[in-house]
């Protein structure tokens, strides 16, 4: 079982080290998966519950990663990393927002 949780967070930190023309690869899956969550939450929930949970979301995932990302001997404190996962998160779910409202795929009265 840990040999699995290794092999899954070696691959985790491959993909979060990869860039595409000088942008972090893990920027990009923050900002889509904010933004699709924002979309698929909205056919169900108002604008302002899908607001706050996903930002609850993205705290929640950015307290996991500072410390699953470290040992428990030493936990580092979070790097600017921590403040771009953020930003590309916060991006999107200002995007999804964006096209629930402009294209009308939120809730239906």
């Amino acid at each position: 079982m840990l040999d699995f949780a290794r092999s899954v967070r070696n691959l985790m930190d491959r993909l979060s080290s990869m860039t595409v023309m000088g942008v972090h690869v893990d920027w990009f899956f923050h900002m889509f998966g904010a933004a699709v969550i924002v979309i698929m939450a909205s056919r169900f929930l108002s604008r302002r519950i899908v607001l706050w949970g996903t930002i609850a979301l993205l705290i929640g995932k950015e307290l996991f990663d500072v410390f699953a990302k470290t040992r428990a001997e030493y936990i580092r404190p979070p790097g600017i990393d921590l403040i771009f996962d953020l930003t590309s998160g916060l991006v999107g779910l200002a995007l999804g927002l964006y096209l629930v409202k402009r294209f009308g795929w939120g809730k239906r009265s």
